[in-house]
């Protein structure tokens, strides 16, 4: 019998069956129903269903049998209604027990016989089906394909106004979550519970709530989450739903852990891992295994520590679960890092990075937001489309009257007044929907064009933090650890001149990538603004003997502007400096920037060779694009002018 076998066959023998008097006998009646429907028709499936759905979220172990009923049953009779709840059934059911392979030919099946479906229960279903896809892929890793069925989800429910839409909320905060966006995971939390409560559904309410708790747990804001626990807690109880006090023993451990009540948080996870057990949720096993680690290697209990983190690394290998498999190596690299085997820290470490870089690269971040702004553009759209049918409905409507006028015989003149007034009426109307269509078209665009400033700015940042944080403090650990090293040994004069080498190469890596991280995110222009920020930026500059660079400003001392359009402006004024220092062959720029009343001045020159400016037209560079789309973003005004020989100048005007 291997170790993780042998961890849950114990676990399960030490923790009481956790089953509910209340949720047995509901469980019972609805398989009486079952029993006394023995022949093959469309009521046993319908009973089968029912005890499904009711059990649910509580324990799945059971349900494979009447999977297969229902799907064999509703192939027997031809009842197409059952079939897809049948395959629905096994997608949640290979899903909870690990196996995505199978949970996705369930899924699979039961797409094709949802397609061509339009009734009201097919359609829903669909959007249940959606809704389950994308936790798997949440599970897996894969927020990209996450997103889309999130999306192909609230699709099918938002013109319902249906109460899933909470549910549907709570899985795109969770993705947010966890590419770190943990501003746009709460809005999406706070909707989700606005539905919830809306509706008067303590279910729904339930779920909600232990999912807003463990958002604020992530961010380690501990009191609010502890709130919204005590507000759960008694409606949990009362519903005697296993997986909902799965979740709240999880997330009330990692409380208690936060309060140093090492004792309380091993008991709650405890109380999860069973549960866990119980439903045969693979994934949920691997949230508390991890959690029961941390907790142990915080106890110092380092025997029992790694005991868990074996068992949390293989099943999340069997179940190809990367987060799971992330978290158990970052804890292993802790775990020998507190043992100071320094290079099995660092082979963990490694691999936790690899994992990380491949679920959270730029690329996919990217795609997401896109995800976004597509929904929302498609919105709009729908509006426009609408405004464009009730423009040509007006013109119909305007040919009907002109006709019936003509028919009733209608005098001359009097013909000629109306036509005159529907004309004028006509054209009214014609224009009113053309700006309207026009504003919903700059509207859309300029959704597009924030959401990817604000995705490039918040990656930036991310990847700054993860430099400064994560490889700074690695390499500033590795740096003490070899001083402490050298304490400890004889070296040749060659050897220990080479080591004194070594740490001055050491020391190099720590500033250049300090400095890489400042100039991605300069911690100056969140702290103290765009004015002290871009003094500094230029002071780099001069520092580094790349070019010589004056900055002035004029009424920006006491400027405050947004944050958003400072670092936009910040943006700007360094794509041209780059640019400058690549291209101008200058000696000397200057950076000004001009503030009079609302209005902001930004003017950049250079004494370099200059260029023909009908070429910047031409170019294909990345660099002058995105100056002009950040201008165009921040609804300024931008003028260059350059000459042979003599250097080159923008200018850029905009409102603040």
């Amino acid at each position: 019998m291997n170790k993780y076998i042998t961890i849950l066959l114990l676990l399960f023998l030490y923790l009481k069956p956790l089953t509910t008097n209340g949720q047995q006998s509901v469980l019972d009646s609805l398989k009486a129903e079952i029993i006394k429907n023995p022949k093959q028709d469309s009521f046993r499936v319908k009973a089968i269903v029912d005890y499904v759905i009711e059990g649910m979220n509580n324990n799945t172990s059971d349900f494979l049998p009447y999977m297969n009923d229902v799907i064999m049953t509703s192939k027997i009779i031809s009842y197409r209604k059952g079939l897809q709840k049948g395959y629905m059934i096994g997608q949640i059911y290979f899903s909870d027990c690990g196996d995505y392979e199978k949970a996705f030919l369930y899924a699979d099946s039961a797409f094709e016989v949802l397609k061509g479906d339009t009734t009201l229960n097919a359609r829903q279903n669909l959007g249940h089906l959606y809704n389950n896809i994308a936790g798997d892929y949440i599970k897996l890793g894969d927020y990209e394909k996450a997103t889309e069925n999130y999306t192909a989800s609230a699709k099918i429910f938002e013109p319902m106004n249906h109460p899933f839409l909470a549910t549907v909320y709570s899985g795109f905060a969770e993705v947010y979550e966890r590419i770190n966006e943990s501003s746009k995971a709460i809005e999406f939390d706070k909707m989700a519970i606005a539905i919830a409560e809306k509706n008067g559904n303590n279910r729904l309410m339930a779920g909600k709530l232990l999912n807003y708790s463990m958002r604020l747990i992530n961010k380690k804001d501990f009191t609010n989450a502890a709130a919204q626990l005590k507000k759960a807690e008694p409606i949990i109880i009362k519903l005697e739903n296993t997986s909902y006090l799965l979740q709240f023993f999880y997330s009330t451990g990692y409380v208690e852990q936060n309060s140093k009540h090492y004792t309380k948080a091993i008991e709650n996870y405890m109380q999860a891992l069973n549960y866990a057990a119980i439903n045969k949720d693979v994934y949920q096993q691997t949230n508390v295994l991890d959690a029961l680690s941390v907790c142990l290697i915080e106890m110092n209990k380092m025997k029992e520590a790694k005991l868990y983190l074996d068992t949390l690394l293989k099943v999340a290998t069997e179940s190809n679960l990367k987060i799971a498999q992330r978290s158990a190596y970052l804890n292993l690299a802790k775990w020998f890092t507190q043992k100071s085997d320094y290079k099995n820290a660092n082979i963990f470490l490694q691999k936790s990075i690899a994992i990380s870089d491949s679920m959270l690269s730029g690329d996919i971040k990217e795609k997401i937001a896109a995800q976004e702004v597509r929904y929302q553009v498609e919105k709009k759209q729908t509006q426009i489309k609408q405004l464009q049918t009730q423009t040509l409905i007006q013109q119909i409507s305007i040919s009907k009257k002109n006709t019936i006028n003509y028919l009733l015989g209608i005098s001359a003149v009097a013909i000629l007044i109306i036509s005159l007034l529907s004309y004028r009426s006509y054209n009214a109307k014609q224009k009113m929907q053309r700006q309207k269509i026009e504003v919903l078209e700059t509207e859309k665009q300029l959704t597009a064009t924030e959401a990817v400033l604000k995705g490039e700015e918040k990656e930036r940042t991310r990847l700054a933090k993860d430099l400064h944080d994560g490889l700074g403090g690695m390499l500033s650990g590795i740096k003490h650890s070899f001083q402490n090293v050298k304490g400890n040994l004889i070296l040749t004069p060659d050897n220990a001149l080479a080591f004194e080498r070594s740490m001055d190469m050491l020391d190099s890596s720590i500033k250049e990538m300090r400095r890489v991280a400042h100039n991605m995110m300069p911690e100056t222009l969140v702290k103290y603004g765009l004015n002290t920020a871009l003094k500094d930026f230029c002071k780099d500059i001069n520092q580094s003997g790349a070019i010589k660079i004056t900055y002035q400003s004029v009424g920006m001392e006491a400027t405050v502007i947004e944050q958003t359009a400072s670092i936009t402006i910040f943006r700007i004024v360094q794509e041209l400096v780059n640019n400058i220092i690549k291209h101008a062959a200058a000696n000397e720029a200057v950076v000004q920037l001009n503030k009079l009343n609302e209005q902001l001045s930004i003017t950049v020159e250079d004494d370099g060779k200059g260029f023909n400016t009908v070429l910047l037209k031409e170019s294909k560079g990345m660099g002058w694009a995105n100056i002009e789309n950040r201008v165009e973003f921040l609804k300024g005004n931008l003028d260059i002018q350059s000459e042979s020989g003599k250097g080159t100048s923008v200018h850029i005007e905009m409102n603040v």
